[in-house]
Parts: structure tokens; sequence; C-alpha cells
């Protein structure tokens, strides 16, 4: 009887968790825009600069998330300049590839592509979280002209043992019931809000949409990341790892942190696979601080290049 009732409110209130978060940030300053972009209809958040920053930052989410993750990161990066947080082909309110329900990594690379070329105009501060963060590194790699820096949350994509290192990883955001949504929270989070337990049969649903699915079904390991592609990562790179992210396969971190060139890392105690959420702060002046090496590199580079 009482799941009656509690189904259909925890179903609701992922939809209200996200209408409240996009008041929040026209509150605080931000501005919501749609546009085309590699022929998908595009929709992201703009946060404009405060002060003398001109660096364009723009955030990627993770799978089965939307802009409105990095709320409470946006307003304390407007010193280092614009910010753009978009949601990712499929997801938000970001439509899809013409005839699909999906879009694969290739297309929302060249979706991101087109974001910074459009829409942004100059080459950004790259900020990426999990699915993010491996679109990110494709973006930097295919178009470095685009990409000043990068910022890597807990990246996903790591190609590791192949596809035997994603098992277990697959199964569990399948979220086929209600031990799996628990245990993925678990994974996700470390200790979960308990407003997320309450938001199960929400998240299932989320997870459970064709973007999702539709994306897993199809990865092939030509998709993913190899060490060879990481030390070819030209632009300067840094990381955030949650000490406590068991969401992506164990090997994931020392991975990422072996291979790619001279990064700089930031591991957050207690914190798991959303650092974005769960320690806006730290991460924000991570980021700035990184951002501002940026700046002083390029000034370094600029009077070498007068001399």
């Amino acid at each position: 009887m009482l799941g009656r009732f509690f189904t259909p409110l925890s179903v609701a209130s992922v939809p209200l968790i996200y209408g409240l978060s996009h008041r929040a940030l026209l509150r605080l300053g931000a501005t919501s825009h749609e546009r085309q972009l590699a022929g998908i209809r595009a929709h992201y958040y703009v946060m404009p600069a405060r002060g003398s920053g001109d660096l364009p930052v723009l955030l990627l989410h993770g799978i089965a998330d939307r802009a409105q993750t990095w709320s409470f990161v946006m307003p304390h990066l407007t010193e280092i300049g614009p910010v753009y947080a978009l949601d990712l082909a499929g997801f938000g309110l970001s439509g899809f590839p013409p005839g699909q329900r999906y879009a694969t990594i290739t297309q929302q690379v060249a979706f991101v592509q087109a974001m910074i070329r459009d829409v942004i105009g100059k080459s950004v501060l790259l900020v990426g979280n999990s699915m993010g963060g491996w679109i990110a590194i494709r973006v930097a790699l295919e178009s470095p002209e685009l990409v000043t820096g990068l910022v890597l949350l807990a990246p996903g994509g790591a190609i590791l043992r192949g596809r035997e290192s994603w098992e277990p990883f697959l199964q569990t955001v399948s979220l086929a019931d209600s031990r799996t949504v628990r245990t993925a929270l678990r994974q996700m989070y470390g200790r979960p809000p308990l407003p997320l337990y309450l938001a199960e049969h929400g998240l299932r649903s989320i997870f459970q949409r064709d973007p999702v699915t539709q994306f897993i079904a199809t990865i092939d390991e030509r998709d993913m990341l190899y060490p060879e592609d990481l030390r070819a990562v030209s632009v300067p790179t840094a990381l955030i790892w949650g000490e406590s992210d068991r969401f992506l396969p164990p090997e994931s971190r020392d991975f990422f942190c072996s291979n790619l060139p001279n990064v700089q890392v930031l591991i957050l105690p207690g914190c798991g696979h959303m650092p974005q959420q769960q320690r806006p702060r730290q991460v924000a002046a991570f980021i700035r601080r990184f951002a501002q090496g940026l700046r002083g590199q390029t000034q370094t580079n600029a009077a070498l290049q007068t001399e």
C-alpha cells in the first residue's frame, strides 16, 4: 500500500529537484539559452564574468546527469571568465542527433566542439565530470586549439583491461532494482544524502532511458581512452578524484594519474564520484588556482615570443 504512494512521489522528486536548481541558477545570475549545434538542439547556461577574467570555462556533466550538476560551482568560477554549463546531447534540455535516441562519444565530441566554436568563440578551460571528462579529453586530442586547459573530475572511458574491467560498472548502472540503486548511490557518494535514497525510483527512470542504455550498449573498445591517448594530451591538465569514489572501476584513478603528462592532482577525502556536488567550494578553489597558473603560463609564453 505504501509503495502505491511512495513510488510516484519518488519519481516526481527528480524533476522537482531539477526545477529548483534551474530557478536557483537564474537567481544567481545565470541565463538559459537554446540553439542548434552540430545539427542538434542544444541547451546551456551562461554566467557572466566577474572582474577582469577573460578565460571562458565550459562545464560538461556525466552520464544520466545535466548541466545543473554545476549549480554550486558556477558562481565561484566567474572570476576566471564567463562560465558555460552545457546539457550534453540527449540529456537535460538538449535534443538528440537526427533519427537517434542517444548520442555516441564521437557525436558528443562534435557537439562540444561546435559549442566552443559557434557559441563561445575562443579557446576554453574545459571541465568535465565522468563521461564529461572522457569527452573533454577527446576534444583536447582532436582540437587542441579549442582548449587552453583541462580539469577532469573522475573521468570515465579508461580502457583498463577492456570490457571485462567494466562489467561490474555496467551491471550497477542498469539499476535493475532497489538494491542496485542503493549500491550505485554508495559507490557514487560514499555516504549519500537521505533525499537521494528517497528519489531512487526517479534515479532508476533516468538511468533506464535511451540516452543511457543505448549509449552503454553501443560503446566499442575503439571509443575508449588508451594510455597513448592520454600521453598525447598537449594542454595543461588537472585531475580531481574523490577518495570514496567506487563508481568507476577501481583501477581508473591510477590509469589517469599514471598516463596524463604533468597532471596536477587533487584527492578529496570523504568525497565520492560527484565532487562538484559534494565539495563545490574546494573544487572551485582548485580550478581557480589552476586557471591562474594557465594565465601565468600564457603571459610567460607571450613575453618569450616578443624577445
